[in-house]
């Protein structure tokens, strides 16, 4: 069975929390994704912004920074937990992606999308039975 460490995307794109919403914006376009991990200076997870954060805008136009509108109560795992638990945490909350650390710092991403493979591979190995 697959790892965190082996389907998660290392080294994720990551913003201040004293960033421009504007910049954080452009990230997002320009990496085509849809939330970027908010780290300190000293890699520590202290949030996590993503488009329907972003949406917030409508609601607080007076929001100028990644830490006006960002979700600092962030569900984080360890890159050392079994991946099921990865799977548990998007499952029940309906989130797109879960923020690997190590330690608390950042470690990577683990997308929707990066469980597709496994899952094809636990098929594969279904239908060879």
């Amino acid at each position: 069975m697959k790892t965190i460490r082996d389907i998660m995307t290392p080294d994720p794109i990551t913003i201040g929390p004293d960033r421009s919403l504007a910049e954080a914006i452009e990230m997002l376009v320009e990496y085509e994704i849809s939330g970027l991990p908010v780290v300190a200076e000293d890699d520590k997870i202290v949030g996590v912004l993503s488009e329907r954060d972003l949406l917030k805008t409508f609601q607080r136009p007076d929001a100028r920074t990644v830490g006006d509108l960002m979700t600092a109560d962030v569900v984080s795992i360890s890159v050392d937990a079994p991946l099921v638990e990865v799977v548990d945490i998007i499952m029940s909350n309906d989130f797109r992606r879960v923020l690997i650390h190590d330690h608390g710092r950042i470690a990577g991403v683990v997308s929707r999308a990066d469980l597709m493979p496994v899952i094809l591979g636990m098929l594969g190995a279904e239908h060879a039975r």
